[in-house]
C-alpha cells in the first residue's frame, strides 16, 4: 500500500549538496549577498585600515572580501551571509551593515549599500523527509539527517551527494517520485 501511495504523488524536487551521501536535509540555510562602497572626498588621503566587521555567532557563516582603490579613495566590501534561521540571517546582516555605517561615519566616508536575498531559510516538510529517507534506505544508501548550509533558492528537499555522486544521480534519474535539480 505504501508503494502505491508513493507512486501516486507528484515528483518532488531534489537539490544536491556537497554534504556526505545520503544526508537528508531537515532544513536549508538562507543567504543574502551584500555590497557596500565607502567613498572619501580626496584621493590623496590614505585610506583607513580595513573595515572592522563584527564577530558573528556560530549559527551564521559569512564570506567577505574588501577591495581598495587607493587612487580613487574608494573601498568595496562584498560578501555573503548564510544562516539556518531568518532571525539569525536578519541579525547578522544588521550587525554587518551597522558596522559599515559606523566605519563610514568615523572616517568621513559616504556609504552606499545594496543587499539581495538569495534564498530564505527553509524547513523541509517532515512527510517529504521521511519518504525520501525511506526510498534511499530501501535502495541501499546510508541515511542521516541534519541541516544543510547550502542555500536553496527553490522549494524541494536537499540531499548530500558527496562520495556517491554517480550512484545518486542514477537513483534519482530512474525514480518516479523524485526529480533532480
Amino acid at each position: 500500500m505504501a508503494s502505491l501511495t508513493r507512486a501516486a504523488r507528484k515528483r518532488t524536487l531534489v537539490l544536491p549538496t556537497g554534504e556526505p551521501a545520503g544526508t537528508v536535509a531537515t532544513s536549508t540555510a538562507g543567504a543574502v549577498e551584500f555590497g557596500a562602497t565607502l567613498l572619501w572626498d580626496r584621493a590623496e588621503d590614505e585610506l583607513p585600515e580595513s573595515t572592522t566587521l563584527p564577530a558573528l555567532p556560530e549559527s551564521v557563516r559569512r564570506s567577505i572580501v574588501e577591495i581598495d582603490a587607493p587612487g580613487e579613495a574608494r573601498r568595496e566590501v562584498l560578501g555573503e551571509i548564510v544562516a539556518l534561521t531568518q532571525r539569525d540571517l536578519r541579525l547578522a546582516l544588521e550587525a554587518v551593515l551597522r558596522s559599515l555605517t559606523v566605519a563610514a561615519a568615523l572616517s568621513g566616508a559616504v556609504l552606499e549599500t545594496r543587499v539581495v536575498r538569495v534564498a530564505q531559510p527553509r524547513v523541509a516538510p517532515s512527510r517529504v523527509v521521511q519518504e525520501l529517507a525511506l526510498d534511499l534506505w530501501e535502495a541501499g544508501f546510508a541515511v542521516r539527517f541534519g541541516p544543510s548550509w547550502t542555500p536553496a533558492s527553490v522549494r524541494g528537499v536537499a540531499v548530500g551527494f558527496g562520495g556517491a555522486e554517480a550512484e545518486l544521480k542514477r537513483f534519482f534519474g530512474e525514480h518516479q517520485s523524485w526529480e533532480m535539480l
